[in-house]
């Protein structure tokens, strides 16, 4: 390969990568939207605010990430793209947590319903 295709390669993967930083940037603050407003509505009860906070905070990150990246898109700066990393790696571990419990409490449902059954509750 001559250093013309390389150019050339790396100049489509930029252009193509730049269009789906947008486009990622713009679905990631919808998505982060959605889940802070979530969370403020699982807020308005005791319990909910036990889920609703998490997914507010998870809903930020995101918003945060995905201001991060229209930064990185513009300006091409490494501290912007550790930053959007960061950002959306802490939504995620909150979403993995949460995802954890849930699988968790299902399990517990899921015993508590079978020993129900077994000793005739129902």
């Amino acid at each position: 390969m001559s250093n013309e295709d390389i150019s050339t390669d790396q100049s489509q993967t930029m252009t193509q990568m730049s269009t789906n930083l947008s486009n990622l940037s713009k679905y990631m603050k919808f998505v982060g939207l959605l889940m802070m407003i979530g969370g403020v509505i699982y807020c308005i009860t005791i319990i909910g605010a036990i889920i609703g906070v998490p997914y507010y905070l998870m809903g930020k990150r995101l918003r945060e990430s995905a201001d991060a990246f229209t930064d990185y898109n513009s300006s091409s700066s490494v501290s912007d793209l550790q930053t959007a990393i960061g950002q959306q790696t802490k939504a995620f571990f909150i979403m993995y947590i949460l995802a954890i419990i849930g699988l968790v409490l299902i399990a517990i449902y899921i015993v508590v319903l079978l020993a129900m059954l077994a000793s005739g509750a129902f």
